[in-house]
């Protein structure tokens, strides 16, 4: 959902030291998932509108989550999801992946861009079938910290057998209560990187 896609590398400029990096499939690795797009934008960071080759913005706004950064709640506002169902991962078996969170929203006020693992039991992803969450990463954090300049390492291991869904999640977010959606809160989206998904032994 969103502008999700499947590249071989990524180029893009460092907001805060201005320098262009690529980055590569982890290890020996082809390719990988790249959720929303930091370089789909105009001079003033606002999105390009959606065509037939843009897709149009996630809408992220059920995401909220208490910001321990700035004790605020982050409020979701659009990006993009990788949702993967029909999912088993029996126990005494976890789930193993690979992140990098690329926040392009770190200076503005009143924005928390991030990024965030879901797992829902059953056939629907809804709050009420909510079982695990785990922040990939948020603006607050700033862009070179919280290990944004590597690829991260996340296991779940469920505590009984598991079958239901896996999403992952890239937002534009705001600590404005109530949240404001315009052009602006919706410019400079974050990127979300993902490799690497396997079921391993726990």
């Amino acid at each position: 959902m969103g502008r999700c896609m499947v590249v071989e590398n990524f180029s893009f400029t460092n907001p805060e030291t201005g320098q262009t990096e690529i980055i590569r499939p982890f290890g020996r690795g082809k390719c990988f998932a790249l959720l929303d797009d930091p370089t789909l934008v105009d001079d003033d960071g606002a999105r390009l509108p959606s065509s037939g080759i843009i897709p149009v913005p996630a809408d992220t706004s059920a995401y909220q989550f208490d910001d321990d950064f700035s004790g605020q709640t982050t409020f979701g506002i659009d990006g993009a999801i990788l949702e993967v169902t029909d999912v088993s991962i029996p126990r005494g078996k976890k789930l193993f992946f690979r992140s990098r969170f690329l926040p392009f929203d770190s200076s503005a006020a009143g924005m928390n861009d991030f990024a965030l693992f879901d797992t829902y039991e059953g056939n629907q992803a809804t709050p009420d079938t909510l079982q695990h969450r785990e922040i990939l990463g948020q603006a607050n954090d700033g862009f070179a910290a919280n290990g944004h300049g590597k690829w991260e390492k996340h296991t779940w291991a469920p505590a009984s057998d598991f079958n239901g869904v896996l999403r992952w999640v890239v937002s534009n977010g705001t600590t404005q209560n109530p949240p404001v959606i315009s052009n602006t809160t919706r410019a400079r989206p974050s990127a979300l990187l993902i490799d690497i998904i396997k079921i391993v032994s726990a």
